[in-house]
């Protein structure tokens, strides 16, 4: 039993660290303001979801996989939030106010 426990143990390390990364660049590219377009952070968020759902299972008991999980639902959260695409497309603290206003409220409360 040892024997298969001595093989697992560096095949999940290396498993973990690979998704790590993977989150960590795609963490770093989102604050360096490199995807091009919004869609492409949905993508990335949308490929961090499926990988997320197959380790969240393994991360019951391993804190390293828990830690992992919590980084990357978090990081769907900033890749999908509409703040700074708000706020590149509008310039001034007026427009973007107006603008947000706009998309929270139906049209016929904020107009008369």
């Amino acid at each position: 039993m040892q024997w298969g426990t001595m093989a697992i143990d560096p095949l999940h390390n290396r498993i973990l660290g690979y998704f790590e990364n993977e989150i960590d660049a795609a963490r770093k590219q989102l604050k360096a303001g490199l995807f091009e377009s919004f869609k492409d952070q949905v993508i990335a968020g949308r490929k961090i979801a499926a990988a997320l759902e197959l380790l969240t299972p393994y991360a019951q008991g391993d804190w390293r996989a828990q830690r992992l999980v919590k980084s990357g639902e978090t990081l769907i959260q900033e890749l999908l939030s509409v703040r700074k695409v708000i706020r590149k497309r509008s310039g001034s603290a007026h427009k973007r106010q107006l603008l947000l206003i706009s998309q929270v409220m139906p049209v016929e409360n904020y107009l008369h």
